[in-house]
């Protein structure tokens, strides 16, 4: 796991330059947002490169990188280009409401999923499985911003169950925003589950056709046992690093769905960042999006280790 856990230090490490030069290769800089047009027809050439001086345009762009990612790497991600507010006071409540809901979404959509997978997958062939797997397949069909919109207008027009639009603001306390973040969720869960557990469906059809399970049903075990002791642990396994790099996709994928809802998170930031060109918050929510993902893939990998006898010994082995 050493091997792994350097692997994945390493793809942090492209992943910033990355993210750092997918931001210097735009046109323009820094200053272009910070100066107008007006203010560029009445400053001189002195003056612009003093402003580039001030805000550190003038140093090559390696060494702003190294700084910038040594600060990344503890949570400083430096200032907005205009306002020279700390971007870690900007994006750290919206990162938190963000994780609020997508741990809402995934604490709903595993035990969701595992069911409908699993049960599709028992009685693969017969209705119950054509039912699911026509479900499934228009759930993970319907793009978020569609089902939300839905959902707005069956329970907030319709059914005034739900405010259409939410008005919480980024420090609202958690309870707050939790009484409002059931359609966001709503929306989000519905193509996780669907996608989710047709992974879930593959893995257990592919687990009870596999010679152990025969074996057993051969050796008198309880169909019941060899469902719930062996099928469907095995059946998990080959699917947690799909499920979790779904569920690291959680904040990327609520971007639609805090724009549709109004909902304080980080998607509403980074949309605002783009329109206004702070480089610096686009920066440091994509490599905060990085970050996610590799360390979701890494504790999968972790819990294949831990539950796969298997995979433990190779990993001990080598």
């Amino acid at each position: 796991m050493i091997r792994r856990t350097l692997l994945s230090v390493l793809i942090l490490f492209l992943v910033a330059i990355f993210v750092f030069l997918a931001t210097e290769v735009l046109p323009g800089d820094a200053l272009d947002v910070y100066l107008s047009e007006d203010d560029v027809a009445v400053m001189t050439e002195e003056d612009i490169e003093e402003m580039r001086h001030d805000l550190g345009l003038d140093i090559p762009a390696p060494i702003r990188f190294f700084t910038w990612l040594s600060g990344a790497v503890v949570g400083d991600f430096g200032v907005t280009i205009v306002d020279q507010i700390p971007i870690g006071n900007i994006i750290f409540h919206p990162l938190l409401n963000s994780l609020q809901l997508g741990a809402i979404i995934t604490l709903i959509t595993m035990p969701v999923a595992f069911a409908i997978g699993a049960t599709a997958g028992y009685w693969r062939g017969q209705r119950t499985d054509a039912v699911v797997s026509t479900t499934t397949i228009i759930g993970y069909s319907i793009p978020d911003f569609v089902i939300g919109t839905v959902l707005i207008i069956i329970f907030a027009v319709w059914i005034p169950l739900f405010p259409a639009v939410i008005t919480a603001y980024n420090k609202a306390h958690p309870m707050e925003l939790l009484a409002v973040s059931l359609l966001p969720a709503i929306t989000v869960i519905i193509g996780h589950v669907a996608h989710l557990s047709r992974l879930l469906r593959a893995g257990f059809i592919e687990t009870m056709n596999s010679d152990f399970v025969e074996r057993a049903r051969l050796s008198g075990v309880p169909e019941r046992r060899i469902v719930w002791r062996h099928v469907l642990p095995a059946s998990v396994i080959p699917t947690l690093n799909a499920m979790a790099l779904y569920m690291a996709g959680v904040l990327s994928g609520l971007i639609v769905v805090e724009k549709v809802f109004g909902y304080p998170g980080l998607g509403i930031e980074l949309i605002e960042a783009v329109d206004t060109r702070e480089v610096h918050v686009v920066q440091a929510i994509a490599f905060l999006g990085a970050v996610l993902v590799v360390v979701m893939n890494l504790l999968a990998d972790f819990a294949i280790i831990a539950l796969d006898p298997r995979v433990r010994s190779h990993v001990s082995e080598r």
